[in-house]
C-alpha cells in the first residue's frame, strides 16, 4: 500500500528547497520536483511511497530539525465537502450552520471538531475595463453623379467610435476561517467580511472586527478541544495574520496538512 510523509511542525514559509534535497535522497528524481510538491501541498513532502522509503524519509527528515511522519494513504482525510456559510448559531452542544438555500440547520457538535484555522487569503479576478481605440472613417470617395446636376457627389466620411475591451487584474485580501470536523470529514468555511454575527444578540459590536474577535473567544471556549493552528494562535494574541495564501484553495490544502497530523 502507498504511504504519504508530512511534516509535524507548523513551519511557514517551508523550506522547500532544503525538504527537496532530503527527499531526493530518499526517493531519487529531481530536487525541482519535489520542492515544488512541498510549495503546492505544504506538509505533504511525499506520497505514493512503498512503507520502508517512507520510513527512510521520516527518519531522514527528523535528523535535520524536520520531525515527520507516514500516513497510509488509504486511511488519510478526505476534506472533500467544504460549507461555506454567512450565518451560524454557536450553542454549547453544536456549531448550528445552514445547508441548504431553505435555511435548514445542520448541527455539528463541538467534540468533533478536529482543527480550527484562520487565514489571509488573496483573491484574484479579472475586471473589464472598456476604453475608446479611436475613430474610423467609412465611405470615403467620390460616387455616381447626381441625380439632378450630373455633377460627382464626394460623400464625407461617416466616423464611427470603436471600443476594445481589456481587462484587469484586481486583488482583494480577506480572511478565511476553516472549521474542520470529522465523523465524516467536513470543512465550514466562514468569511467573516460577510459574516452575519446577529447570534451575538447584545453582544453585537459596532465593527466587525471586534464581532471577529468575540466570534473567536466563543471558537475557544467551545471547540476547546481542537487543533488551534500557529496562525490562529497567532492571531487571537496578537491580531496578524501571515502569510497570505494565494487562494483559497491554496488555504484549504494548507488546513489538510494540519488535518492529517492532527488525526494521528
Amino acid at each position: 500500500m502507498p504511504w504519504s510523509v508530512f511534516l509535524q511542525d507548523e513551519i511557514l514559509p517551508l523550506p522547500a528547497g532544503k525538504i527537496g534535497r532530503l527527499v531526493q535522497q530518499v526517493v531519487g528524481g529531481v530536487v525541482h520536483d519535489h520542492a515544488q510538491q512541498v510549495n503546492i501541498h505544504h506538509g505533504r513532502v511525499a506520497r505514493g511511497l512503498e512503507e520502508g522509503l517512507a520510513d527512510a524519509l521520516v527518519a531522514l527528515l527528523g535528523s535535520n530539525d524536520l520531525p515527520a511522519l507516514k500516513k497510509d494513504e488509504e486511511h488519510l482525510v478526505r476534506l472533500e465537502t467544504r460549507f461555506r456559510v454567512q450565518r451560524a448559531l454557536l450553542h454549547e452542544d453544536a456549531l448550528h450552520f445552514p445547508v441548504a438555500l431553505v435555511g435548514e440547520l445542520k448541527a455539528a457538535p463541538w467534540s468533533s471538531v478536529s482543527v480550527v484555522s484562520i487565514g489571509s487569503v488573496v483573491f484574484r479576478s479579472r475586471k473589464e475595463v472598456r476604453g475608446n481605440v479611436g475613430n474610423i472613417g467609412l465611405g470615403m470617395g467620390l460616387i455616381a453623379a447626381s441625380v439632378t446636376t450630373g455633377i460627382p457627389i464626394r460623400i464625407f466620411p461617416r466616423r464611427i467610435k470603436i471600443e476594445k475591451a481589456s481587462f484587469k487584474e484586481v486583488i482583494e485580501e480577506a480572511i478565511l476561517v476553516h472549521i474542520i470536523f470529522e465523523r465524516p470529514p467536513f470543512v465550514v468555511e466562514i468569511r467573516p467580511k460577510g459574516f452575519d454575527y446577529g447570534y451575538l444578540g447584545p453582544r453585537l459590536a459596532v465593527t466587525s472586527r471586534e464581532n471577529l474577535v468575540t466570534f473567536f473567544e466563543d471558537l475557544v471556549r467551545l471547540a476547546a478541544s481542537a487543533h488551534w493552528t500557529q496562525m490562529s494562535r497567532t492571531f487571537l494574541e496578537t491580531g496578524k495574520l501571515a502569510p497570505d495564501f494565494k487562494d483559497d484553495k491554496d488555504f484549504l490544502r494548507f488546513n489538510q496538512w494540519i488535518a492529517e497530523v492532527a488525526s494521528v
